[in-house]
């Protein structure tokens, strides 16, 4: 298992791609690389506090999320 983030393995979403949350509009992704099993992306609000990081988050295996920009 690996904790090292690997952004080119899933999408990420970018600031093109950002989804309006709250003041800025910006999400930040990193993909969690696990040996054996599913890679999974997280994402949060850029502007999330070290408390927030813990209750303002959405986690799910890497290959679920489309870009944004593909999608329209």
């Amino acid at each position: 298992m690996s904790n090292i983030p690997h952004p080119d393995d899933a999408p990420a979403v970018t600031d093109a791609d950002a989804i309006d949350h709250g003041s800025d509009g910006h999400l930040h992704s990193v993909v969690v690389a696990y040996e054996g099993s599913a890679d999974r992306q997280t994402l949060y609000p850029v502007d999330a506090t070290e408390t927030e990081r813990l209750t303002h988050w959405l986690t799910a295996d890497a290959d679920a999320f489309e870009r944004l920009d593909e999608m329209r």
